[in-house]
């Protein structure tokens, strides 16, 4: 990475960008400085929004000016360059469904330096406002993930989270026992085990999870699972505590391959539906869409939705 000098800037704020926090601001538009040294620049006065001073939490609006002083940046490599293979399922000009791969991650991690984010970073380059994901998904978890082209969208979906409705496809180990739907609930921490980091049922905060089984093949259920709450590992701990681990699994389960898909997410006035992308005797057939869909429909209500 080579050290560049940049020279003064006055940059509007673009539409895109209505109602960041000015530290956000400027990290976007300078390539994410230390924010020490962006908390600085505002508190001395280099930074000025319409010609005043500001504070490093104030948020800009769409037309401001905003002076950005001379700083020394990194010209950064991008992670993987070429790689801007993305799945859209569906885009307008406030947001992205990206179809996600398994063992991509949302962010990029330690031991990884290919994520939906970097993709999305390289594919919008040279734009103000880099697409961000609204919500997560496990690395190993397929499906539908949402991404805010707007700042405006990225707070009004945190606002809308508790009316979604996020529904996951996946088999798992034996024949799941009742009919209908089946309501799990428990309290989830994360805590170290004997194998590294889990979550484990018996403390921490309340997690439910509503169960619909959808077919059988080779003595394994196809089920589908719609969040009551959104708790780190809350279907493969919920699942795996019935004793009907999800295939695959390499946490709760005996590994090989996870078999979780988001297949379903929907909000007012927005709805996406993507089958996953498992072949062979696991295979969802294109036929069963239509009842998995009228199946979501059914489901109790999620916790904290008005």
């Amino acid at each position: 990475m080579q050290p560049v000098r940049t020279a003064v800037q006055i940059v509007e704020v673009g539409a895109e960008e209505n109602g960041r926090k000015l530290t956000t601001f400027l990290q976007a538009r300078l390539g994410h400085l230390p924010a020490g040294l962006v908390m600085r620049l505002v508190r001395t006065g280099q930074v000025r929004i319409d010609g005043r001073r500001c504070k490093p939490f104030d948020r800009v609006a769409a037309g401001q000016k905003v002076r950005i002083p001379p700083v020394t940046v990194e010209l950064r490599q991008e992670s993987c360059p070429a790689c801007t293979d993305l799945d859209i399922v569906h885009e307008d000009a406030d947001m992205l469904v990206v179809n996600k791969p398994s063992n991509l991650p949302v962010h990029a991690g330690t031991g990884w330096t290919d994520s939906v984010h970097d993709r999305l970073r390289v594919r919008f380059a040279g734009q103000a406002f880099t697409p961000v994901p609204v919500h997560r998904l496990d690395r190993d978890t397929s499906g539908l993930l949402l991404c805010a082209k707007t700042h405006d969208f990225l707070r009004a979906m945190h606002e809308a989270w508790p009316c979604a409705t996020k529904a996951y496809l996946c088999w798992v180990e034996g024949v799941w026992p009742a009919r209908g739907w089946t309501t799990v609930v428990s309290d989830l921490a994360k805590a170290e085990t004997g194998r590294g980091e889990k979550v484990v049922s018996g403390q921490g905060r309340r997690a439910v999870s509503h169960v619909h089984p959808i077919s059988l093949a080779a003595g394994r259920s196809l089920v589908l699972v719609v969040l009551g709450t959104g708790r780190t590992h809350q279907i493969r701990v919920h699942l795996s505590d019935q004793g009907h681990a999800i295939v695959g699994d390499p946490k709760y389960g005996r590994g090989g391959g996870l078999m979780l898909h988001a297949a379903f997410l929907s909000w007012p006035g927005h709805a996406y539906f993507v089958l996953p992308p498992w072949t062979g005797d696991l295979q969802v057939p294109p036929a069963l869409a239509g009842t998995i869909n009228d199946i979501v429909t059914t489901a109790p209500a999620k916790e904290g939705a008005s």
